[in-house]
């Protein structure tokens, strides 16, 4: 299967408030040659303010973010056309399952696209930097790892690339694509075994696979910028949420196994957290002990031992059962703390990716017309929907992108909802114009602010926003 390595720079950090500004993305051969490549940059969205934190990274100036001809929704378009044509294949970013992943779903949701594309289709997906962090646990010195100011490792990829000759232009989404290729092309080759395993992880079907047929798998977990590894063996199916459930075999199983089940519950409830689990979902790396066995780690642990408890895990049939029961037991105190702890009155349409449910058939089919239709069609498709998400999103989008088409009384509601959002001075899920204007006064005043020429950029684009939103807020 061919690689897709991609990478996007946006205005923030949040998937639900913040957008992509520019894409960029290659594919190759499992062999790492070029098949074709792909980059784009729109400018902002009407209705977003972004962090000038954000801005100061990427180097977004006033032209890139006010002027660019590609609109938002133009360049999801071109995304999802290119993404599509290249399937199927393996999607790799940098630190992407927890950011560039959930933007470009969350980008999709709200422009009505599917926006699991890169799990559908035959497509996998795969994290290098998890990788990175993988073999460096276990082979140090198979990479350069950095340390920061701090004297702690660092795997931020403008400077571990450096750290092992790889230069390029550092917060360029084509620059941090081809940073993040060179990397793996040399994991590829300083330890294949590990790179097969970070292929076989990024199909959920494999995962499965190879955690029931070995007795003792291995894999890494990082946890506030800690990287440990556990040694478990498959126990059970999460009877809720279907991920795989393992025993950790630095437990001594004979501990747990004759434990009724209220007994069980209270032991894992009260911290003995015996039970490890995998996401099939998010690329994980499973390794064979035959990987490991020459590792610094190998050498402080008893595998001869972990087998034996792992046979013990093999025959405890009730103790399995009651893991189960009691995972469930445990999720739906989980699901009814959520419901006594908010309201889903709170939750607003942006964040509703994962519990807002998917599309019916009636809906589904609405998406493809909206994308296909001329703009002057698409709001009365808005009406049809059943899931009212759809038609606020459809309903942005057309004010986004051609607001004369919609009647004068939508189009003034939702710029008056706009407007108030972005002019609120109180604390928000979202960029203010107040948060704007404090984030540029942290950055001016701050000593180790090297690049002063774009303060007066940052300025500029505030000054951009006043005109825009204060005029409309005195209108409202």
């Amino acid at each position: 299967m061919d690689l897709i390595f991609y990478d996007f720079e946006t205005t923030g950090r949040d998937p639900h408030w913040d957008q992509i500004l520019q894409v960029g993305a290659t594919k190759v051969s499992k062999e790492f040659s070029e098949i074709d490549s792909f980059e784009v940059r729109c400018r902002l969205k009407p209705g977003l303010i972004p962090s000038p934190f954000a801005l100061a990274v990427n180097h977004t100036d006033y032209s890139r973010l006010i002027k660019t001809d590609c609109s938002h929704y133009e360049m999801l378009c071109k995304l999802e056309e290119k993404f599509i044509k290249w399937s199927p294949s393996i999607f790799i970013g940098y630190n992407s399952i927890n950011f560039d992943e959930e933007f470009l779903r969350n980008s999709l949701f709200k422009t009505l696209f599917d926006p699991y594309l890169t799990s559908r289709n035959n497509n996998n997906r795969a994290d290098l930097l998890e990788l990175l962090r993988t073999v460096e646990f276990f082979f140090p010195d198979t990479i350069n790892v950095p340390v920061n100011s701090k004297n702690k490792k660092t795997f931020k990829l403008d400077q571990i690339g450096p750290a092992n000759s790889i230069n390029h232009l550092a917060h360029d989404a084509f620059g941090d694509v081809l940073a993040t290729k060179q990397l793996a092309q040399l994991i590829s080759k300083r330890k294949p075994g590990f790179w097969q395993s970070f292929l076989q992880g990024a199909n959920k079907s494999t995962v499965h696979k190879v955690l029931s047929e070995e007795k003792i798998i291995f894999f890494c977990q990082t946890f506030y910028g800690k990287t440990t590894a556990i040694s478990g063996n498959l126990l059970v199916t999460h009877p809720v949420y279907n991920f795989p459930v393992l025993f950790d075999l630095n437990y001594d199983p004979k501990e747990f196994v004759e434990l009724d089940l209220r007994d069980l519950k209270e032991t894992y409830t009260a911290g003995q957290k015996f039970l490890k689990f995998v996401k099939p979902n998010k690329g994980p790396i499973l390794l064979k002990k035959n990987q490991v066995q020459d590792s610094w780690f190998a050498k402080t642990i008893n595998i001869s031992e972990f087998e034996k408890r792992a046979d013990v895990l093999a025959n405890a049939t009730l103790f399995k059962q009651n893991v189960a029961s009691m995972l469930s037991d445990i999720a739906d105190e989980t699901q009814q703390e959520k419901e006594l702890s908010g309201s889903q009155e709170d939750i607003m349409a942006e964040e509703t990716l994962y519990t807002g449910g998917f599309p019916n058939n009636k809906d589904q089919k609405l998406k493809l017309q909206f994308q296909e239709e001329s703009w002057s069609n698409r709001y009365d498709l808005c009406q049809q929907f059943s899931d009212k998400r759809f038609s606020y999103f459809g309903l942005r989008l057309i004010y986004e992108e051609c607001p004369e088409v919609l009647p004068l009384d939508v189009r003034d509601e939702i710029e008056r909802s706009v407007t108030n959002q972005l002019t609120s001075i109180n604390k928000e899920k979202w960029k203010t114009c107040d948060d704007f204007d404090k984030e540029i006064e942290i950055i001016e005043n701050d000593s180790n602010t090297k690049d002063r020429d774009f303060i007066s950029e940052l300025k500029g684009i505030k000054k951009y926003f006043e005109e825009v939103y204060n005029e409309k807020s005195m209108k409202n």
